[in-house]
Formats: C-alpha cells, structure tokens, sequence
C-alpha cells in the first residue's frame, strides 16, 4: 500500500510540529476512577510527570493525566484505597519508599536487576529502546543507519545502547558507526528528528505510539525495538502485603478487559503485558 501524503509540505512540516512534540501535543483527557470513600486508607504514589503518554501535567487544566496516573487511580479503587499522587523527582524516589513517604512508585520506573535488592516490583508494561524516523526517509532498517547521526536523551541509557548495538551491527560488518547526537531530553531528540539535523532518534517504545498518533503519522517506527526490558510498579521489600494487593488488582483489571481500555485510550497496545510479573528477590 502507497504511504498516505503528508498533510503539511516537506518544508514546512518540522515548523508545524515543533509545538506538539516538545510538548507532548495537546492531552487527551481521561476520567479517572471513581475516588474511594474519604475514610478509605490512603496509598501514597510516587511520581515525576514529565513522561507522556504515561504521567504528565494537563498543559490547560495543570491536573496530573497520562496511563499510570488513570492505572494508579483504578488500582487504588480496587485495593478498596484512595490514591495520593506525590510529586517526587526522580532521584528521590527509592529514598522516598525507604524512608515511608510514599507507599509505591509507579511513574515509568524499569525494574532493573540493580534495583532488586532494595525493591520489589510487579511489571505492568514492555519497554525498550526503539528508532523512530519520518514517515517519508526512505530509510528501510536501523543497519541503515550506519554513518549517520542518531539522537537519544543524554538523560537515559539510550545513546549508550546505540553505540553499543553500532558496534555490533555497523563496526563488525565493516560500516562506519552511527553517530550518537546527545540531546537534552527526548523532546529536544524529536525537533532535532523534524528539522532533520538527524537521520533518526531513539525513545521508550512505551511513548512511541502517542507521539506518532499527536503528529498525525509524522513519525513512524524503524524496526523492534533495540532492546527489551519492563516498566513496574515497586515496593519496599518490608510491605508484600501492598505489593500483592498491586498484582492481584491488575490481574483483575487485564481480566475484565480495564487494562486494554487504558492501553488503546493512550496507543500502548503494542507494550501490553499477559499477567503481572514481577522480581522480588535480588
């Protein structure tokens, strides 16, 4: 099948993005679930929403939106709990669980060996590391991309990943090395994208959906993923009675069909998990 036309010309195409993917586009909005009595026990989550589709603030509303903060509102009510969203930033938020300020983190968080030893987890979502290009570069697969430049947020793993998979699938077969563009944030990945400083750039593959869908196909995905690994819910290891409860409240909700509804309303389907899995020793 022919790929359908752009709906803006080449040219002018990263100018009328720009605004959307540096801030996400504009959020859907969500509902969440019916609170619990006021006399219910409170579960205290921990989150950083500076993440969509996952957890972000609503541009015109400033109210906290995205899929974990509707999974976080619908685990609550199910544990028969009232759910307090804590705005916690990234590096606080294993000292937060330790120190009893929160009772849980659910904010995009991967469950890493490295983490296993401090915290239990019960994965909800895949992740990994996935090329997006234009819609339009004829570019068919990431060997493509040798020689060429490749932006990821110098916050995360990803340029590490690229250079370590270049090395292996570019070096080795004789092609040059991509080029690892180290950009400020994954925002600043996709303008670079758009206004084609670079030939590719690489994201969560748990955001890719909802950044194509908000540019209205702009992007599209090159390949699986680079790398596969899970996001989870964590839990300090002195409470398997809330990390239980979690687990068996998310089985219930992927058993009902809850789950694939909040999957299709922000285009995660593709990162779906069966059941709820999850690590609890180191």
């Amino acid at each position: 099948m022919a790929a359908r036309p752009s709906p803006w010309p080449r040219a002018g195409r990263g100018a009328l993005l720009l605004a959307a993917a540096l801030l996400g586009g504009v959020p859907r909005v969500t509902r969440a679930a019916p609170p619990a009595s006021a006399g219910a026990a409170v579960l205290r989550i921990a989150a950083n929403p500076i993440y969509p589709p996952l957890e972000f603030r609503d541009p015109l509303t400033d109210r906290l939106t995205g899929f974990d903060i509707a999974l976080g509102e619908a685990l609550a009510q199910r544990m028969t709990m009232r759910a307090v969203w804590q705005e916690t930033s990234f590096p606080q938020m294993i000292p937060s669980l330790q120190s009893q300020r929160t009772d849980m983190i659910l904010s995009g968080f991967s469950d890493l060996p490295s983490r296993r030893g401090a915290l239990d987890f019960v994965r909800y979502l895949k992740s990994g590391a996935q090329v997006l290009v234009l819609r339009d570069d004829p570019i068919h697969r990431p060997e493509d991309l040798c020689g060429k430049y490749v932006a990821a947020s110098r916050a995360t793993a990803f340029p590490a990943m690229i250079r370590d998979w270049s090395r292996v699938h570019c070096a080795q077969a004789g092609h040059p090395d991509m080029v690892v563009y180290p950009s400020e944030s994954g925002a600043d990945a996709r303008t670079q994208l758009l206004q084609g400083r670079v030939s590719a750039m690489v994201q969560g593959s748990e955001t890719v959906g909802y950044f194509i869908d908000i540019t209205h196909g702009a992007f599209r995905r090159l390949g699986t993923p680079l790398s596969m690994s899970y996001l989870a819910m964590a839990f300090a290891k002195s409470r398997p009675d809330l990390r239980e409860g979690a687990r068996a409240a998310l089985g219930a909700m992927i058993a009902d069909g809850t789950y694939a509804r909040l999957l299709r309303r922000w285009s995660l389907q593709e990162d779906a998990i069966e059941m709820p899995s999850g690590d609890t020793a180191p």
